[in-house]
């Protein structure tokens, strides 16, 4: 057995008989909060960076691959909806992601739901995640964001603001467009969320004729 494999044994024990019955003892929204500000924290200093590398991080050119002129490291990539603010980009490289996504991020802030935004179905091994696109909006992350020097590829996620005012078809392109335009000059590639379904209006862009319209 070589290092990494017995480090990740090491690891996987560790999570499946001490940390995940700790964090399965506390709400899952504030888990989630947590390991934010946690990863946060961690990607802030050289050292803490340094150290998680040493715990999760592995490399291996033949896991590289060049997609659209864009250099992936790995094709292990974290999705949109963990880090909705990008808040934890200098921490995800060490621990092993290949890319990762941002957001998702709409033209304008919204607090998220007010129902329970995280419910764990134990069984099924799953959440069922209600958020409603909660995020700081466009303007306050892409201002941020702008000062960030990405190690991994980074895709920003751009999805329709939750309100009745972007419900209409032409509102919403419009507003997926402010969204857009924020990032410009921000990561190497968009996501374009059409399928939230907890929102307002739903899913208008599932409808070949109406994401026809946004795309153009």
């Amino acid at each position: 057995m070589d290092l990494f494999a017995l480090r990740n044994k090491i690891i996987g024990f560790l999570y499946r008989n001490l940390a995940k019955k700790i964090f399965f003892a506390i709400d899952p929204e504030t888990i989630h909060d947590q390991t934010l500000l946690l990863g946060s924290f961690l990607g802030n200093n050289p050292l803490t960076r340094a150290l998680t590398s040493l715990f999760f991080n592995y490399q291996n050119p033949t896991l590289r691959q060049k997609i659209l002129g864009i250099d992936f490291k790995n094709p292990v990539g974290l999705a949109a909806g963990f880090d909705k603010n990008g808040i934890i980009t200098r921490i995800i490289p060490n621990v092993g992601f290949g890319f990762m996504e941002i957001g998702s991020i709409t033209a304008e802030p919204y607090a998220g739901n007010d129902t329970t935004k995280l419910t764990r179905l134990i069984k099924s091994r799953s959440l069922v995640v209600n958020y409603g696109l909660k995020n700081k909006g466009a303007e306050e992350i892409s201002k941020r964001l702008k000062r960030e020097n990405f190690k991994i590829p980074a895709g920003i996620s751009i999805a329709k603001t939750n309100s009745p005012k972007t419900a209409d078809v032409r509102a919403g392109i419009a507003d997926y467009a402010k969204g857009c335009e924020k990032f410009i000059d921000i990561g190497n590639y968009f996501t374009i969320n059409i399928s939230c379904p907890n929102s307002f209006g739903g899913e208008p862009f599932t409808d070949s004729a109406k994401l026809d319209k946004l795309l153009a």
